[in-house]
């Protein structure tokens, strides 16, 4: 932006405020000094001073009395009214802006939290979100990929993180039998990437499967399948879509991961996983990249990015930038 010297120049020994803006106008909209007071919560007095310091700083006379006393506009006064409603117009705006900037920053943002999150990475966001937005409260709600879905849509939280395959709008699909949950079909969320982790294949040692570097979907078609509550997010990416005869292979869900890895670990069956909800430790079990290899992302979900409240995306945005500077992923899932 270029600078004006010469208007620098001519506005260097002015002293005019709002205030005295503020009177001109109540005093054109009311015809008295004594309403005009009132409506600004000014003293008479004060208001009459206000104007006269205002003359004196431009030089003009801005007010006129008839015979009987009525106070008028004189005719530059009135040129230099339409003036100064635009800039209490202006500095009003300012205002609204500061305080919408204000109110984004602090207030509640619900979040949506499902299991397949790492404990770790959601503690690290969270830290790092109050350190940038100490007066924002995020309050949590922990539940399976149907209900988050189904509160951002009701509305019940602002964001939730979902599971999708890249390049695709996160779905909620029907999948049979997966813990008695009835699956909305067709809704999308709209949902911005926050991390990729490859889904792996958990099998006990000695299992048929455990000497392979990678497996195919087609080798899992007779397995017994222990799996996540939201197993149908996973199936899907794996390839193994849901149908009767899929769901007949499901032998268990848990929602917890260790349980997950305990079952297997014990016989009960193979299952499959994120590679970023995996224990330091693998005692007693093998994990197996899939051929060709698959990748679900974890994501943040709205309704819609066009009506998203300012919060929302504050903490979308803030989440993202943590995890671009951390080493979280390079640190523990490299």
């Amino acid at each position: 932006m270029n600078a004006n010297p010469i208007g620098h120049e001519l506005m260097r020994g002015w002293h005019m405020n709002f205030t005295q803006f503020q009177c001109l106008v109540a005093l054109a909209e009311t015809g008295s000094f004594t309403e005009a007071a009132y409506t600004i919560g000014m003293t008479q007095s004060a208001v009459s001073h206000a104007l006269a310091a205002l003359e004196k700083e431009l030089g003009v006379t801005l007010l006129e009395r008839n015979r009987k006393g009525v106070v008028a506009l004189s005719r530059v006064g009135q040129e230099i009214l339409s003036h100064a409603r635009i800039v209490l117009a202006h500095a009003e705006s300012i205002e609204q802006e500061a305080r919408r900037a204000r109110n984004q920053e602090r207030g509640k943002l619900r979040l949506g939290s499902i299991s397949s999150v790492p404990p770790d990475l959601l503690t690290g966001m969270l830290t790092y979100f109050k350190q940038q937005y100490p007066d924002i409260e995020v309050v949590q709600f922990e539940g399976t990929m149907q209900e988050i879905h189904e509160w951002i849509y009701a509305n019940i939280i602002d964001v939730g993180f979902v599971l999708r395959t890249a390049g695709k709008k996160s779905r909620a699909s029907l999948c049979p039998g997966a813990a008695g949950l009835t699956f909305v079909h067709g809704k999308e969320i709209e949902s911005k990437p926050v991390m990729t982790s490859e889904l792996q294949i958990f099998v006990p040692v000695g299992h048929r499967l455990h000497a392979q570097a990678k497996v195919m979907a087609e080798d899992l078609q007779t397995e017994p399948l222990i799996l996540p509550k939201m197993a149908c997010e996973f199936m899907e990416v794996v390839g193994l879509e849901p149908s009767r005869r899929s769901e007949a292979r499901i032998r268990y869900h848990a929602g917890d991961s260790r349980t997950l890895l305990s079952m297997v670990r014990e016989g009960l069956g193979i299952t499959v996983l994120p590679r970023t909800m995996l224990p330091e430790k693998l005692d007693g079990l093998v994990a197996l990249s899939l051929d060709p290899p698959r990748y679900l992302q974890i994501g943040l979900g709205v309704k819609s990015w066009e009506t998203v409240s300012a919060r929302t995306a504050l903490f979308v945005e803030t989440a993202q930038t943590w995890i671009s500077r951390s080493s979280f992923l390079s640190k523990k899932y490299a």
